[in-house]
């Protein structure tokens, strides 16, 4: 005697969910467990990486009281000077920003800023070529920005 379909039927498939259900579990587990274990190891790196707990560089800050006017100065009344308005625009901001740095003893920052200046007017020095009006203006910035890396001293001067 056969079965009636209806029968046979709903038994096979309650036999395919559950094996369905035993593996989608099963698959769930092993996800669960894999970002467990890539979390934890994220917290045991960030534990005992020295970086969020060792010191930063400081800055002398009787030093950088002494070449703060000069940085001023070169914001105030030199970067105004020069031609480019796109580069003096980036200039000023980068100058407001290494006064910033010096003032709060932000080594890092103040040596970035510091090179980005250097850079910026090096390349508009190379692409101005021999005559330039606000020579003398961007010289001087490069005056500063000589005074600041010995302020910093970090080891390298500013290449301008």
């Amino acid at each position: 005697m056969a079965f009636p379909p209806t029968r046979l039927n709903s038994t096979a498939m309650s036999t395919g969910f559950l094996s369905a259900l035993r593996q989608t579990t099963r698959s769930l587990l092993a996800m669960r467990f894999t970002r467990g274990a890539l979390a934890l190891g994220v917290m045991l790196v960030a534990a005992c990486s020295d970086a969020p707990t060792a010191p930063t560089a400081g800055i002398d800050r009787v030093a950088a009281a002494r070449v703060m006017p000069s940085v001023t100065d070169a914001r105030v009344r030199l970067a105004p000077a020069i031609q480019n308005p796109a580069l003096r625009d980036r200039v000023v901001h980068d100058l407001q920003e290494l006064e910033t740095a010096l003032l709060n003893g932000d080594a890092q920052k103040a040596l970035f800023h510091s090179h980005l200046v250097a850079s910026l007017l090096t390349d508009y020095r190379k692409q101005q070529g021999i005559v330039m009006s606000d020579s003398p203006d961007i010289s001087a910035i490069g005056l500063m920005l000589d005074a600041v890396s010995n302020v910093l001293a970090d080891g390298s001067s500013v290449a301008f």
